[in-house]
């Protein structure tokens, strides 16, 4: 809309795909031994956002991404959680919360698909009574 002004539908379309440009892919990690985790407070853009970093030195992990528009699952482990009987259920665990955490995106998206289409069509409402006033 070069020319006109945005109406308050594209203006939250356009806030919407910027909010989940980022948001393509669910990481799930487990890891046992020398695991540090950090989070530190920044100002980005004049809000303040949270960083946390990760640090694995020498431990044993399983690291699986999930591609949330393809659907691909991506898995790598420490061969200990293989072949040593002790790391078995932390193995398992890891994958239950991969399947959970698919889970919970399926059902936040259709949530947050059901949020816009209802704000859309109240949107589009009051942009149709201005336009007949």
């Amino acid at each position: 809309m070069p020319d006109q002004a945005k109406s308050n539908f594209d203006v939250l379309y356009e806030k919407i795909e910027n909010a989940v440009s980022d948001l393509t892919t669910l990481t799930v990690i487990t890891a046992v031994g020398d695991v540090k985790v950090s989070q530190t407070a920044v100002q980005e853009d004049g809000k303040k956002k949270r960083v946390r970093s990760e640090t694995y030195q020498n431990a044993k992990a399983i690291l699986s991404k999930i591609d949330l528009i393809d659907g691909d699952i991506n898995t790598v482990m420490d061969e200990a959680f293989v072949n040593d009987a002790g790391y078995a259920g932390l193995r398992d665990d890891h994958l239950n919360r991969v399947q959970d955490a698919q889970a919970i995106v399926d059902k936040n998206i259709k949530t947050l698909l059901g949020m816009v289409k209802t704000v859309g069509d109240i949107l589009r409402e009051i942009d149709t009574q201005k336009a007949n006033q």
